[in-house]
C-alpha cells in the first residue's frame, strides 16, 4: 500500500508542476517561444479571384436554387448586362412559349382491347367444357395480369406521345 500511495503522490507533484509552468493564454506566451517556429493560421481577406470556369449553386432573388458558371472568358461588364437581360427574358419566354400536347390514345386503345379480350374470355369460360375451361382460365389470367401492369399512370406516361 505504501508503494501505491507514494507513486500517486509523485504523479500529482509532476502534474502540478507542469500546470504551473505551462502558459494558459496566448498573451502569456513569451516572445522567444513564439519566434521559435510556432506557426499560427491567419485569415487574409483578398479581392475576388480571376474566374476559372467553375459551376456553383447559388440562390436567385426569389430564393430558388440556380446554377452559376464562373466563365473565364466573360468580363465583369458583360455580367451586369446579363442580369439586365435576365429581367427581360421571362417576359419573352412567356410570350414565345411552346405548347406541348400529350397523346395517350394509343395506350387507351390497347387497354380497351385488353378489356374486351378479357370479357370475351369470361363469356367463353361460362359456356366451355372442363378441358376448354382450363385453357380459357389460363388465358384470362394472362390478360388480367397484363391489364394490371398496364392500367396505371406510370405506364401511360412512359408510352405517351408528346408533340
Amino acid at each position: 500500500m505504501k508503494v501505491e500511495s507514494s507513486v500517486g503522490i509523485d504523479i500529482m507533484r509532476q502534474v502540478g508542476e507542469a500546470a504551473r509552468t505551462a502558459p494558459k493564454k496566448p498573451e502569456e506566451i513569451p516572445a522567444e517561444e513564439s519566434s521559435r517556429g510556432v506557426k499560427r493560421d491567419e485569415y487574409v481577406p483578398s479581392e475576388k479571384d480571376e474566374p476559372i470556369g467553375l459551376y456553383s449553386m447559388e440562390q436567385d432573388e426569389n430564393g430558388d436554387p440556380e446554377i452559376k458558371f464562373d466563365d473565364p472568358n466573360k468580363s465583369d461588364k458583360s455580367d451586369k448586362s446579363d442580369k439586365a437581360d435576365k429581367a427581360e427574358k421571362p417576359e419573352k419566354e412567356k410570350s414565345e412559349s411552346e405548347e406541348c400536347t400529350c397523346n395517350t390514345d394509343k395506350v387507351d386503345r390497347e387497354l380497351k382491347r385488353l378489356r374486351e379480350k378479357a370479357e370475351r374470355l369470361e363469356q367463353q369460360l361460362r359456356s366451355a367444357s372442363e378441358e376448354e375451361a382450363a385453357k380459357l382460365r389460363k388465358q384470362l389470367a394472362e390478360v388480367q395480369s397484363e391489364l394490371a401492369q398496364k392500367d396505371n399512370d406510370s405506364y401511360r406516361r412512359s408510352q405517351a406521345e408528346f408533340s
